[in-house]
């Protein structure tokens, strides 16, 4: 699959303002162009993937 960095930006703007954490990663599925937009989707097999990946990801820095 293609991956992109996205140019705008998420939610930790306000994680560090609000909660002082700075090292903060967003990380979703989704198509760029469509993000957003009246019409943003995300597909099922993309939800479920990226479930997997946070739920490795957690396991991994919570032991």
């Amino acid at each position: 699959p293609d991956y992109v960095v996205s140019p705008g930006t998420y939610d930790q703007k306000h994680i560090d303002r609000i909660g002082r954490l700075k090292n903060c990663i967003a990380y979703g599925p989704g198509i760029l162009d469509l993000a957003h937009q009246p019409d943003e989707w995300v597909g099922v097999q993309d939800m479920e993937d990226s479930a997997g990946v946070m739920a490795l990801v957690l396991k991994e820095l919570l032991g």
